[in-house]
Formats: structure tokens, C-alpha cells, sequence
């Protein structure tokens, strides 16, 4: 089958939607599919690589996203998207976001009677996250944004969800579309291999404490304020120390306030990791437990990384983390935004090291269900779904 995938965010960015998409390419490719990914280019130049064998990539000039650091955007390119639909001929074109490739693909897509599939990967409380400075208009914007949303899926054969609460979240919207839930997936081989800690502590400076982990963007959207607030009150209580992977908006002002409210030598700041930076599983599996306070998951795939790292997890009551983490069974859910609850969550775990290790089993029990090849097996036969249906 000849497939295009269309994205915003894509390697080396570091982003859910960067991973998901990485990973759904080299996943088709190696199965003997011809995939072309059409992706934002680093500057201004339009250029073709070849990643691996029937993996195409076409960066397509961009300039620097206003709102996100390090990522850019592309301006409408409606003519260069139809130039490598003529030249690929895909099946099937699947898209990760309804912004600027994604538009251009619908719109040549539908001149050339090609099904399009859409991952939806957001809500829409991240998306006005970086829209603060217009938060009196927030109201209209989300009216506006849902219509918009809904009229694109509509166009769409199909709308892919990770979770039920992004589905049932996009419901009411106004969608008479089909929905499917299928699980962003996870590779379990790769968060479940252990290598003991000592050397990642010496290489990383790290005291020899339990380690309390965070992974993921330091954004608006992410409600890290709740976590830093939880810190001076776990560290009244417990010897521990705190580690944050991730880049972001928000990053320096973060390091600013950890010297500020001296928290700097208690609070490790990694900055951002590449995904197959083999840091990035090795940091799992020397957590305690992981801690993730955001309130905006559509499902969250670091939380699923933990999960595959045997780690119990403490996760907001919010979104789509209740459907990955059950309160006392494979991690504790604190009130969204509540760092004293948040903090209280955690010093419970680490007073019990029995809890940690039952709810760090059964993570590994549950994440099972979201294994990386189930899930690209069941977008596969999306795909063959609606191929076939445009053959009939």
C-alpha cells in the first residue's frame, strides 16, 4: 500500500504527536508499505530525504511557530501537496493534526478521490494554553474552533482517538463521522529492558535518593506550577530528589524559579531528550515513581512509558489519565491542580515501598493492552477499511 502521512510535528521534534508519528511510519515501512511523511522543514528550504527503505520524508519550507519553541509551521502549501500526491499516488492519506499540511491534503486529497484518515491528538484547552494574551476571547475561539474541527473531520473517512475520553470529548462536536479508539501504543521491550542505576546516577550527578520523575514538554499546558508547588512539601517530609526531562516555553523560567525558591539543588533539569536518546528509558527505570500533573491528555504517552517501566504512577484526575491509571491499583490520582494533594500522593508512595512495588507490577499488567504493534495493526486495518470502501 502507498501511504501519506501528514504533520506538523515530527522528528527531531520532541512532542507526542512527533513520537506517534515516527514511530507509525517506521512501523509501515518496515512492514514493505511505501510511505511518504510530509513534515515542516527546518528553515525555508523544501527538501527530500530518505529515512529508510520505503520511508520518505518531505520537509516543506516552514517558518518558527510564534507560540511553540522549536517547532515551525508551514504556510498552506496546497500546490507542493498535490505535486507528491501526483508523484506518490497514495491509497490512503493519514493525517495528525487539521492545521497547515493537513488542509493542503484534504483539499488535493478530495480533488483526487483519496480517502483521508485524522488522528485526533489534542483539546482544546491546549490549544487556547498558548492563546493566553486572548483569554477574554477564549469563549469565542473555542465556538469557532470547534466548528472549524468539526467540519474537517466531517471531511475525513475516518477519526482515529488514543482514548474513549478524546472520543467522547469529540462527540458532541457536531462529528458524523466514524470514530475509532486505538491506543497510541507503546514498545514494551524497549521501557521494560533494566540496567542497573549506579552508572546513569554517576553520569548525571544525581545523589542517591529516591528519584521522583517527570517526562515531557515544559509548556503552559502541562500544569507543572502544580508540581513545583509540591516539591518543598514532599522534601519537608521525605529525602528525595526530583528529576524533569523535557524543553520548552517554559523551561528557563522554570530554572529561574527553582533558583528563586531554592530548589535547585533538590530539582534535576534535563532539558529536552530525543526520543531514541537510550537516556531516555534508562531515567525510568531509575524512578521511584513517575508524576505527571497535566490536565489535558487525549492519553499520554509518557505515562505509558512509565507504565512499560514497571513504575507506579501519580497522575492528575483529569482528561484521559484515569483510563491508563486506576486510583490504588496501579498509582494514586490527586485533585487536578492541588499540589498539597499532589505532594500528599507522593510521600504516600514513598513511605511504601510494597505499594510501589504491587502498583509497579500491575502497570506492567495493565500497559500490555497498549502494545506498539497491536495498535499499528489496528490503524493497518483502518486503512484497508477505507481503501476499500473508495474502491467500491
Amino acid at each position: 500500500m502507498k501511504i501519506v502521512i501528514g504533520s506538523e510535528s515530527f522528528y527531531p521534534n520532541v512532542s507526542g504527536v512527533a513520537v506517534t508519528t515516527m514511530n507509525l511510519a517506521c512501523h509501515l515501512a518496515a512492514k514493505g508499505h511505501q510511505v511518504t511523511v510530509i513534515v515542516p522543514s527546518p528553515g525555508r528550504q523544501s527538501y527530500r530525504e530518505q529515512l529508510a527503505e520505503g520511508l520518505t520524508v518531505q520537509r516543506i519550507g516552514s517558518f518558527p511557530n510564534p507560540f511553540r519553541k522549536g517547532f515551525r509551521v508551514t504556510f498552506f502549501p496546497r500546490a507542493l501537496a498535490g505535486q507528491i500526491l501526483d508523484q506518490c499516488s497514495p491509497d490512503v492519506i493519514h493525517l495528525q493534526d487539521p492545521t497547515s499540511i493537513g488542509c493542503a491534503l484534504l483539499s488535493e486529497a478530495g480533488k483526487r478521490r483519496i480517502p483521508v484518515v485524522i488522528s485526533h491528538h489534542f483539546t482544546l484547552d491546549y490549544v487556547l494554553a498558548y492563546l493566553r494574551f486572548l483569554k477574554p476571547f477564549h469563549g469565542p475561539l473555542r465556538r469557532w474552533v470547534t466548528r472549524r474541527m468539526a467540519r474537517f473531520y466531517n471531511s475525513c473517512q475516518c477519526v482515529i482517538t488514543p482514548s474513549q475520553t478524546a472520543r467522547s470529548q469529540l462527540e458532541p462536536a457536531g462529528l458524523n463521522t466514524r470514530i475509532k479508539v486505538v491506543s497510541n501504543g507503546v514498545d514494551l521491550n524497549r521501557f521494560f529492558a533494566y540496567e542497573p542505576p549506579s552508572g546513569i546516577r554517576a553520569a548525571l550527578h544525581l545523589p542517591n535518593r529516591p528519584i521522583v520523575l517527570y517526562v515531557g514538554r515544559i509548556d503552559p499546558e502541562k500544569s507543572l506550577d502544580t508540581l513545583i508547588g509540591a516539591v518543598p512539601i514532599v522534601l519537608a517530609r521525605h529525602k528525595v530528589h526530583f528529576v524533569l526531562c523535557g524543553g520548552g516555553n517554559l523551561l528557563e523560567a522554570l530554572r529561574k524559579r527553582l533558583r528563586k525558591d531554592k530548589l535547585a539543588d533538590s530539582v534535576t533539569l534535563l532539558g529536552p531528550l530525543e526520543y531514541n536518546n537510550e537516556l531516555l528509558p534508562r531515567m525510568y527505570q531509575l524512578a521511584a515513581c513517575f508524576v505527571i500533573p497535566s490536565g489535558m491528555e487525549t492519553q499520554s504517552i509518557v505515562t505509558l512509558e512509565a507504565m512499560a517501566s514497571g513504575l507506579p504512577v501519580v497522575a492528575a484526575r483529569a482528561a484521559a489519565l484515569p483510563e491508563l491509571i486506576v486510583d490504588g491499583d496501579n498509582g494514586l490520582l490527586f485533585r487536578f491542580g492541588d499540589e498539597q494533594d499532589l505532594a500528599a500522593k507522593i510521600s504516600l508512595l514513598l513511605e511504601n515501598e510494597e505499594m510501589r512495588r504491587r502498583m509497579g507490577r500491575r502497570s506492567l499488567e495493565n500497559v500490555v493492552q497498549h502494545e506498539l504493534q497491536k495498535s499499528m495493526a489496528r490503524i493497518e486495518a483502518v486503512y484497508n477499511e477505507v481503501v476499500e470502501e473508495a474502491a467500491g
